[in-house]
């Protein structure tokens, strides 16, 4: 696999950077989880089956990864830490700003022991700046950031998806990335400083910053283009168009009889289309999901489902593509999203219990 013989040491908690590290296992890089005596504070989280030993959370990030307890605090475990550190390719941790430093891992220190070393930070804000130290969770990041959904009126909503947090994930993962292909290279590592912050204030790149300026209401759902938004059946069910492109607004309204609304779809976002809102609405609400689908299908319309998450996991195409896989005790994971045409990715799906590996993580290090 494309990671294999890579040595991931992954010191972090949460969601973004165990998520970095458990898509570097499932495509074959050798994934040391260190723990706190305690555990991973996941591993206690919600579980949906009575046989299950670690939380859902900590089951889906942290597959395919060999666990090792090490207390930080105790000159034996970080002298352990250290040999570890001397030994890989990539660390990652997601402690507040400073805290290495107190433990004896931090950036200066690791990369001191190992010069080729790839460090990579996740924090909330970044390891300077105002805010560094100041502790944020997904929806505060996006709601910092401007990117908090607003629904009709401008009252922002949580977000369904922990969207910086996912992106954090991602950016980390290219920026890792790009430091080991460096590394091979010139034989030195770098210090990945990545802010959630940053991440989901870059998110929406596709429009002018003079444009934001004028903005009072960010990102409110019902002032986008009409073409590309969700709308009620007669069977209380929802659709979302596609039909943003001028060829499929314009068979659209031919076909509903009003041609003279393609002008409307096709100009400025906004209040200025609620008149053909109105109209897709009205015309919608006369059918059902079913008989919408059918005849947007008939003319070659982009038009789909909204579907919840459990139903968007039984579709047809998502078993065409072998997304759902089920680990030894029956439980459903995802398969990687990052598909390779040869050397494909082989996730572990097994969660390691906690300490599970120490013995033989530091056997392994005291010989080298």
């Amino acid at each position: 696999m494309k990671l294999s013989g890579i040595r991931v040491l992954d010191f972090s908690r949460f969601m973004a950077g165990p998520l970095v590290s458990a898509m570097m296992a499932d495509h074959g890089a050798d994934v040391v989880k260190i723990e706190p005596p305690e555990g991973d504070p996941t591993r206690n989280g919600r579980r949906t089956r009575p046989d299950q030993r670690a939380g859902d959370s900590f089951s889906v990030l942290n597959r395919g990864k060999r666990s090792v307890v090490l207390d930080l605090k105790l000159a034996a475990d970080l002298g352990h830490a250290h040999r570890l550190i001397r030994d890989a390719d990539v660390l990652i941790e997601s402690f507040s700003p400073g805290v290495t430093a107190r433990l004896g891992i931090d950036a200066a220190t690791a990369l001191a022991l190992n010069p080729r070393l790839v460090y990579c930070s996740i924090s909330a804000f970044g390891q300077h700046g105002p805010l560094r130290d100041s502790a944020g969770h997904d929806p505060a990041v996006q709601a910092l950031a401007g990117v908090l959904s607003r629904v009709r009126g401008g009252a922002p909503v949580i977000p369904a998806v922990s969207a910086a947090s996912w992106g954090s994930a991602l950016s980390a993962l290219a920026g890792v990335t790009m430091a080991l292909l460096a590394a091979r290279t010139t034989g030195r590592g770098d210090h990945l400083d990545l802010s959630m912050h940053d991440v989901a204030l870059c998110a929406r790149p596709g429009a002018t910053f003079d444009g934001f300026d004028h903005e009072v209401a960010s990102l409110e759902a019902p002032r986008g283009q009409a073409m590309l938004e969700p709308y009620e059946t007669a069977d209380a069910r929802w659709l979302c168009l596609g039909a943003g492109e001028p060829r499929f607004a314009r068979a659209l309204l031919d076909a509903l009889g009003r041609p003279d609304l393609v002008e409307i779809a096709l100009g400025l976002p906004g209040a200025a289309q609620d008149p053909l809102r109105a109209f897709l609405a009205a015309c919608f609400r006369e059918k059902t999901l079913a008989e919408c689908l059918d005849w947007m299908a008939a003319h070659a319309i982009s038009c789909v489902p909204v579907l919840d998450y459990a139903q968007a996991l039984r579709h047809p195409h998502v078993e065409a593509r072998g997304l759902v896989m089920r680990d030894e005790q029956g439980a459903r994971h995802l398969n990687t999203p990052i598909r390779f045409v040869h050397e494909p990715g082989r996730p572990n799906l097994h969660a390691p219990d906690l300490g599970e590996h120490t013995e033989a993580v530091l056997a392994a290090a005291a010989r080298a």
